[in-house]
């Protein structure tokens, strides 16, 4: 039996995330943890591929933009961790696309 490499699945990944509407109500060093990414595709309103939880907990509001900073993290050692590498950029999605998210 093939043993499995044991990733700390409380890592996280400092990011910029830069919303499509303003982040001002979104609390700080909180994480949500209702917001996945798909990595498939959508087809009218139905989803084929993987998704992933992805936890984010903003860290820090960048002033006049609806960016803000944050650590990311999968929930998951199976999920697609070899992604999280600076500049890697992901949309969140909570129902419908809802920020970008890049990895610095």
């Amino acid at each position: 039996m093939e043993r499995r490499k044991n990733l700390d699945t409380n890592r996280s990944f400092r990011a910029i995330i830069t919303w499509e509407r303003d982040p001002s109500n979104i609390p700080k060093d909180v994480w949500l943890r209702d917001l996945i990414v798909n990595y498939g595709e959508i087809i009218g309103k139905t989803f084929t591929g993987d998704s992933w939880t992805v936890p984010v907990k903003v860290t820090g509001f960048i002033e006049g933009t609806w960016d803000t900073y944050a650590d990311v993290r999968f929930l998951v050692e199976e999920a697609p961790w070899h992604l999280l590498v600076g500049g890697y950029c992901f949309k969140l999605w909570a129902g419908k696309e809802i920020a970008t998210v890049r990895i610095l």
